[in-house]
């Protein structure tokens, strides 16, 4: 009888892996599927615009996030970041500056 027990006990066990499994797949497929229909379709340009009271945490949070927008996209090499300045400080737009040579595809532009 104790054998038994332990035969249900390992099978419970083993079932439990596959529904696991199978949920990471099914969110697994989903997140596919959607990263499919929200792509875009031909080569573009970000752009970011940085409003001109924006402090130095501020640019890096926004250039940041755009990278990582565009890298969740799968689009690196076909997307670029373009940062529009209009009128921050000139130590902001130095560190804005060294932020986007360090950031593959991303430019600063002043109007």
């Amino acid at each position: 009888m104790a054998g038994k027990g332990s035969v249900i006990l390992l099978i419970a066990i083993v079932y439990a892996f596959l529904v696991v499994f199978m949920l990471i797949g099914i969110v697994a497929s989903i997140y596919i599927l959607m990263m499919l229909v929200l792509r875009p379709k031909a080569v573009g340009r970000f752009v970011v615009v940085i409003p001109p009271h924006a402090c130095e945490s501020e640019v890096a949070t926004l250039l940041c996030a755009a990278r990582l927008r565009v890298g969740l996209m799968g689009d690196i090499v076909r997307g670029d970041i373009v940062a529009l300045d209009c009128g921050m400080s000139e130590q902001c737009r130095l560190q804005c500056a060294a932020l986007c040579r360090e950031l593959d595809h991303t430019t600063l532009v002043n109007p």
